[in-house]
């Protein structure tokens, strides 16, 4: 049987390269977008042989993640990464090393002072480059965050170090941005300055890397179709790919033909919609609009090859439907003054003919949710029993309660319940939620 390759192995396998020939590398990349999967990868013990073979020397890669970080602060930082080099590095060094870097890092631990703390940390490394035989790699993992807070003191240091231990040591780090868009571009940042020839951008999953990842999932199987669904409706993104998948691991009977609609209703995936809209800046946000609102238009080329380099497209195209859907729902948020029901399903605001509604009662809302999702089509007893309350009370909730639910949601959105103009019923049929009134009156 043919091994499968770990995800992103071809960037794995560059940045390899980049550090055995000694150069500091970078990867950056939004929410989710698999960047913990690759740094890890890099620490992983094939990694180490891989750069041995390039390198002919040792390399002694060291995985830190700046989240098991106390505090964001430079004395924070520095004990975090030594204490990471002592959890990999204990039975590879000498022992004396190792027993003066446990010395260094109680120090920085119990120390009142930034210089202190600093002082033990070069003295730490010092030592450690110079008693090895090949190069040391910290690989820097979720770096953005404590990258934006440190000083400027604290990163001419880590400048200063590779710079004395050019041959000993090198720098890997991972953040969501590129450094100089951290910190601005305007800071003059010499620490930077390492990364800038060998920054990249995360990828999308490759149809086959997707599929191996969707099965090392820990989540219950899925058959063929709803793989096909996972993965079409992710569109390569590792976050996407794990929220839907578990969303579709628990796919009901009455959507098995709608899979794609049913994931529309599920608070993960939106969860990680969100998280990506989140990172965006104003610029990236409206090209997205423009993109779903208007795709034959295009966007220029810069602004295309931008939004591709942040794993927002693929093709021209918004990489996910559902997240494409999400995109739209925010454009055309400006327009709920137009006639009609909107439902902003992030915020949980509802406008009726542009004026915001009363807020609605959970129940309410998961059946106005449902009824919007399904907009222009019969919506039955069966499926709101299951939407709104669940599949377990399909014979504890009687006809006269649904359509009690639907007179109490009915006299929140219609100017007229008595009248109604939107939500109206099919005698024996269900209720529709009706996106333009003048079409069909009850």
């Amino acid at each position: 049987m043919t091994k499968s390759k770990a995800p992103f192995d071809t960037l794995r396998k560059k940045l390899l390269e980049h550090l055995a020939a000694g150069h500091c590398v970078g990867i950056k990349g939004l929410s989710n977008s698999g960047k913990s999967l690759l740094m890890r990868a890099l620490a992983e013990p094939e990694s180490a042989s891989e750069y041995k073979k390039i390198a002919g020397h040792e390399g002694y890669l060291v995985y830190i993640d700046c989240n098991r970080a106390v505090a964001i602060s430079a004395q924070a930082f520095y004990e975090v990464v030594l204490r990471s080099i002592l959890e990999a590095l204990v039975n590879k060094i000498p022992s004396k090393v190792v027993s003066n870097l446990r010395d260094y890092h109680q120090t920085i631990t119990e120390a009142d002072s930034a210089f202190t703390a600093s002082l033990s940390f070069n003295m730490a490394l010092s030592e450690l480059c110079e008693q090895i035989e090949g190069r040391l790699c910290l690989i820097f993992d979720e770096f953005g965050e404590i990258y934006s807070a440190l000083d400027d003191r604290a990163l001419l240091n880590l400048r200063a170090l590779r710079d004395r231990f050019r041959e000993h040591l090198a720098y890997a780090s991972a953040t969501w941005r590129s450094m100089p868009e951290i910190r601005g571009d305007d800071v003059e940042d010499e620490f930077a300055e390492l990364f800038s020839r060998f920054t990249y951008p995360m990828p999308l999953l490759e149809d086959t890397e997707a599929v191996d990842f969707l099965n090392a999932l820990k989540s219950a199987p899925l058959n063929k179709t709803l793989k096909d669904a996972t993965l079409q409706l992710s569109g390569g993104h590792p976050g996407m790919l794990v929220g839907i998948a578990q969303v579709l691991t628990h796919l009901p009977d009455e959507w098995k033909s709608d899979p794609a609609g049913f994931v529309r209703l599920e608070p993960q995936p939106r969860a990680e919609c969100m998280k990506l809209w989140d990172q965006l800046n104003q610029d990236e946000r409206e090209a997205l609009v423009a993109l779903v609102l208007d795709p034959k238009a295009g966007l220029p080329r810069q602004q295309n090859r931008h939004l591709h380099n942040q794993g927002l497209l693929r093709d021209k195209h918004i990489f996910s439907p559902i997240f494409s859907d999400f995109v739209g729902r925010k454009g055309r948020g400006s327009d709920i003054e137009s006639q009609g029901v909107f439902l902003d399903t992030d915020s949980g605001d509802v406008w009726v003919d542009g004026i915001r509604v009363q807020v609605l009662t959970d129940l309410e809302y998961r059946l106005l949710e449902l009824l919007y999702e399904r907009r222009d089509k019969l919506t039955d007893k069966y499926q709101i029993v299951t939407a709104v309350w669940g599949e377990e009370y399909l014979g504890s909730v009687d006809d006269a309660r649904v359509e009690k639910l639907i007179s109490r949601l009915r006299g929140k959105v219609e100017p007229e319940p008595v009248n109604p103009r939107y939500l109206i019923t099919r005698r024996g049929r269900g209720y529709k939620l009706l996106s333009d009134p003048q079409e069909e009156k009850s």
